[in-house]
């Protein structure tokens, strides 16, 4: 039996680089500006407790699958480095595990990641009615089949790298499907629920009620309390 632990990522402006700027534009504008700063403040509660929960694991030895991470070794190392130090939380957590002996290990193919950031870069940047028409569609169009590739090869990645009785840290966005696609010998522990995730995020861009989006909000926040097993506790 190979075991998964799954971390789903809420990306911050800091992962998100070059794109931050616009991204936050866009999302500003389908969400209040009162539920915004709410919104970011939740974002950060919510990895203090990611990062409070691996604070006393023993995680040598195990692999960690990163989101967005197309390489490992010396390369991989500065990548985390940088945007730890940039003030990624994610990253941040990602380097405290890996000088705890897990890790790092290349997760994403770097071809359909270039892809998806010059599609996402073009949406951002059409100023024009039309030409930001077009490239919505464009991005409609073209997301689910890139995120399908993605979790695919995420998947192909994972199942190469676990040997028997492995443990793996997968931190994924909540809107992927990769665990569907790994082999029946996984066992997949979920340190939070994806779909209340993306719950979540529906019911901030659509408008709802606040009390429904605050009894979301209140989940996100809770302390984690999964044990691993007296050998990684």
């Amino acid at each position: 039996m190979r075991r998964l632990i799954y971390v789903p990522i809420i990306h911050t402006n800091t992962d998100l680089g070059s794109l931050a700027q616009g991204l936050e534009i866009k999302a500003k504008k389908a969400v209040k500006a009162t539920s915004w700063r709410k919104h970011k403040t939740i974002v950060e509660n919510y990895w203090a407790e990611i990062a409070r929960y691996w604070e006393n694991k023993n995680v040598s030895g195990f692999k960690i699958f990163q989101d967005g991470m197309p390489t490992n070794g010396t390369v991989g190392q500065k990548m985390v480095a940088d945007l730890s130090r940039k003030g990624s939380i994610n990253y941040k957590i990602v380097k405290q595990l890996t000088e705890k002996g897990a890790i790092l290990t290349k997760t994403e193919d770097p071809d359909l990641l270039k892809e998806e950031y010059f599609l996402t870069k073009e949406l951002v940047e059409r100023k024009s009615l039309l030409g930001g028409l077009f490239a919505f569609l464009r991005y409609k169009w073209r997301k689910g089949g890139l995120l399908a590739k993605r979790d695919s090869y995420i998947a192909k990645q994972i199942d190469e790298s676990l040997q028997e009785g492995e443990t793996g840290i997968c931190f994924l966005g909540a809107y992927h499907q990769m665990m569907q696609k790994l082999p029946s010998d996984f066992t997949v522990v979920y340190l939070k629920n994806p779909q209340k995730i993306k719950e979540y995020y529906q019911k901030l861009t659509s408008h709802s009620r606040e009390g429904e989006i605050n009894r979301l909000a209140r989940w996100l926040v809770e302390p984690i309390k999964i044990p691993l097993g007296k050998k990684y506790d």
